[in-house]
């Protein structure tokens, strides 16, 4: 008997892992993601305990309970870096990238998702959040240690840690209909 070659398996596990994810995205209307089509033009709004401007590096960095919010999109960390380009006419800031550090929280209406650390690339409209990552829709939840979500296709996909072992795969919870009941 031929052993199964590491790659083959961990393609097999990530196979199943966006079985799933596809799964979580097809359930009835009333728990679709509202972050797919998620509009990132939208006005940013940030508050935190403290701030420091770095302008020759295009950065700020906020630090202490920092809350970001874009329409129906609550972003929360200990210290998210917001970097921005200066080359509006009218000087206004423009917002390229989000990076948090920290116990990384991503809200919205209907999913959770929680992280040590979180990307948000407004330009590419991706969401990257790694570390200890829990995605919760509803009573179901996928936990691995790096997730990517397209803010456009509503396309997520999860990723286990690089690990020999069976505890660095991904792990999926769903909740499934009742059974009905006999007449």
């Amino acid at each position: 008997m031929t052993a199964t070659p590491f790659w083959y398996s961990r393609i097999r596990h990530i196979a199943w892992a966006i079985a799933a994810l596809a799964f979580c995205f097809t359930a009835p209307a009333s728990s679709q993601s509202v972050l797919k089509d998620h509009d990132t033009y939208q006005p940013i709004d940030i508050s935190a305990e403290r701030l420091e401007m770095q302008q020759k590096q295009g950065r700020a960095v906020f630090t202490g309970a920092v809350q970001v919010l874009q329409g129906k999109l609550t972003l929360r960390s200990n210290t998210i870096t917001v970097f921005y380009d200066r080359a509006d006419t009218d000087g206004d800031p423009s917002i390229s990238r989000l990076d948090a550090q920290g116990q990384f929280q991503l809200l919205s209406d209907s999913e959770t998702l929680t992280g040590d650390w979180g990307i948000y690339d407004v330009d590419r409209q991706l969401i990257t959040v790694g570390g200890a990552v829990v995605f919760k829709q509803g009573s179901s939840e996928l936990t691995g240690s790096r997730l990517e979500f397209d803010l456009i296709s509503g396309l997520a996909k999860l990723d286990g840690e690089n690990t020999a072992d069976e505890n660095g795969r991904v792990r999926g919870s769903f909740t499934v209909p009742s059974k009905p009941k006999p007449e």
